[in-house]
């Protein structure tokens, strides 16, 4: 009884203070609200607004396609191979899996398998002994043409300068994607080659791949770039 009597006292001391604590709280609430209300205020109609007065951003200049970029305006013909394989270990195979041939260049797809290792799943993450990323960069491509004349690119490699036609052949990687253990990248070369044999090279060191050579006959790419398909002017828009 004692106890309950004390604790009553208590609860009707405390009161007015607890009240007094509750305004407060309730007054400083809505000076916030009222705060944040003014400046978040919207600008009024007929009003000048902030960025009324600055001048339009001017548009960019169209841009200029040249034909030794991969075509945007064309369908390309399909060269009738089968894939070839370039190299291959018990690690990994690269091979050639596709050739699209345009009226100015080829558009090759080159494929890689990266055998998943049972004992170290983890190596090909990143950071790891085989680090994909990294082991891409040791990776080498090129073409043989059947006049002496070669090109050759790596992932990340130099592409030529927009507005300047490239000396000599180009060749470079302009799209691709994948996984850990295996990915597509997607090639550009110009011009179209010579007749006779084409040589496709490629070495990959940081999986033991040693420069490896396939072959077809360019008259097969000549043919497929004569069924490409224009749409419209490339430099249109």
């Amino acid at each position: 009884m004692l106890k309950d009597l004390v604790i009553t006292e208590v609860n009707e001391m405390l009161a007015p203070v607890r009240a007094r604590r509750a305004k407060y709280a309730w007054e400083s609430c809505g000076a916030r609200f009222n705060s944040l209300a003014a400046a978040c205020r919207p600008v009024k109609a007929g009003a000048m607004g902030f960025f009324d007065d600055l001048p339009a951003p001017e548009p960019a200049p169209p841009r200029r396609h040249h034909p030794w970029e991969p075509p945007e305006a064309e369908f390309p013909g399909i060269v009738p191979v089968d894939t070839l394989l370039l190299g291959r270990t018990d690690q990994v195979a690269v091979a050639v899996t596709g050739l699209s041939a345009f009226s100015s260049g080829i558009e090759i797809f080159l494929t890689a398998r990266i055998r998943p290792s049972a004992d170290q799943p983890e190596e090909h993450r990143p950071g790891g002994p085989r680090d994909l990323a990294a082991s891409r960069r040791s990776f080498r491509f090129g073409l043989q043409f059947s006049d002496g004349g070669k090109a050759a690119g790596s992932p990340g490699g130099h592409r030529p300068d927009h507005d300047s036609e490239p000396a000599g052949p180009v060749l470079y990687p302009f799209a691709g994607g994948g996984g850990p253990h295996s990915f597509v990248s997607r090639w550009w070369t110009w011009p179209l080659p010579p007749a006779g044999p084409l040589e496709f090279v490629c070495e990959w060191p940081a999986f033991g791949v040693a420069e490896t050579r396939a072959g077809i006959e360019a008259q097969l790419i000549l043919d497929a770039a004569r069924r490409s398909i224009r749409l419209w002017p490339e430099s249109e828009g």
